[in-house]
């Protein structure tokens, strides 16, 4: 088997053969020989790129001397990343296999995130940024962080991403019509990066004066909210990444309710730190994704709390669902709870307002399709949620992060 990268713009492009007793790289060099029997520890992880939103694996060989790097984030340019995941995961398997078979005493150490130079250096400007924006005026600070993501995305490889994504969804639109909805997607995401830094002044709202705070909600909402207040039963709140998508779990505190978010851990220990600080303002439990989110959502809703979670992301090992006129996998995790607590699922939105204020929107609880056993069916649950989560799109596109890869 054969595996190419390049692993960094200042470096070469290695070819990796492997081979009976190890790997052979050839390159300007000229040909290494790397053996199973002098590995010492292979290291894989997930770090982040300069020039993409997302995250690729990895992986070190460490041997007695010299250490390899492999990713299958190839390095085509300063801000260019090719994606060669598809020849990556194969080859390392297999490279994984052999040399843990051939040299049992190698150290095998598996990592979800590693900081890379580029992780630190975005993590020390994002945490410094926000302690500077925090003694500036909300509105000034984040009309001019929203005009400067503006400038910037254009730039990022995730930009031609969502370029695609908004033609397969939206085929009718016009280039300029296209244009607009991107420039809105980078104003809203900077807009919302600067709010992190104001997350107290966005908490003072309350469902007695709905209309009065930076956080305005309609009657129905309203009445709604005060409803959910009222109870003491644990419920499942599904949002998607639309307008400043924290503001929805800050509803608790105007509930009076106990209030747990799942979250994805970045790729930076620092910034999810800082975040973590953050949501400790307005979420009593932070439940990290994994294997062990599913029994401790079930844990909090059985203790009656309210559990929020963002469904609007691509999910490979997932079930379809119709979205935005395709068949795209997603997370059936939300149904999957619904169908084991038989639990009220609310969905929230928040719109941008043009005053800079925000609207805040609860729906439910919703009447979910049961199967022949009377329990909810997890796929037809899923795709209700996807059908509320589209109409919210279509309503307001620029809103939304089309970086996301959901739309094929």
């Amino acid at each position: 088997m054969r595996y190419c990268c390049r692993a960094h713009i200042v470096g070469w492009l290695y070819f990796y053969d492997l081979v009976a007793k190890g790997l052979v790289r050839q390159g300007p060099g000229g040909k290494v020989e790397i053996l199973f029997s002098d590995i010492v520890e292979i290291l894989v992880f997930k770090e982040r790129r300069l020039g993409s939103f997302r995250s690729y694996w990895a992986c070190t060989i460490k041997g007695k001397r010299e250490s390899y790097g492999l990713t299958s984030a190839h390095r085509v340019a300063w801000l260019k990343i090719e994606d060669r995941t598809k020849g990556y995961i194969p080859f390392i398997k297999k490279f994984e296999q052999l040399a843990l078979t051939a040299n049992p005493s190698i150290r095998f150490v598996e990592d979800e995130f590693r900081d890379s130079l580029y992780t630190k250096i975005v993590a020390a400007l994002f945490v410094r940024v926000l302690a500077i924006a925090s003694h500036l005026p909300r509105k000034q600070v984040t009309s001019a962080f929203g005009a400067i993501v503006r400038r910037i995305g254009p730039m990022l490889r995730a930009h031609s991403r969502a370029r695609h994504q908004i033609s397969a969804a939206f085929p009718e639109l016009s280039r300029d019509d296209a244009r607009v909805v991107l420039q809105g997607m980078w104003d809203n995401f900077g807009r919302t990066f600067a709010e992190y830094a104001h997350v107290r002044e966005l908490m003072r709202f309350s469902v007695g004066v709905p209309q009065a705070a930076q956080v305005v909600m309609d009657g129905h909402t309203a009445e709604l909210v005060r409803s959910v207040s009222s109870q003491r039963q644990g419920a499942l709140i599904f949002a998607a990444h639309l307008g400043n998508w924290e503001i929805p779990a800050m509803t608790a505190r105007a509930c009076g309710r106990d209030v747990a978010v799942l979250y994805k851990p970045q790729p930076s220990r620092a910034i999810a730190n800082h975040l973590f600080a953050i949501r400790s303002l307005f979420a009593d439990r932070q439940i990290a994704a994994g294997q062990a989110a599913p029994r401790q959502i079930l844990k909090a809703v059985r203790e009656g709390w309210l559990v929020g979670m963002l469904v609007d992301q691509h999910y490979a090992t997932g079930i379809e669902v119709s979205f935005l006129g395709h068949t795209c996998r997603v997370n059936p995790l939300l149904a999957r709870l619904a169908r084991v607590k038989e639990c009220p699922v609310y969905g929230a939105r928040v719109v941008r307002l043009p005053d800079q204020r925000h609207r805040f929107e609860l729906v439910g609880p919703f009447q979910f399709t049961k199967d022949e056993a009377g329990r909810i069916a997890v796929q037809p649950a899923m795709q209700t949620v996807f059908n509320v989560i589209e109409g919210w799109i279509r309503e307001h596109p620029e809103q939304w992060m089309w970086v996301h890869r959901i739309v094929r």
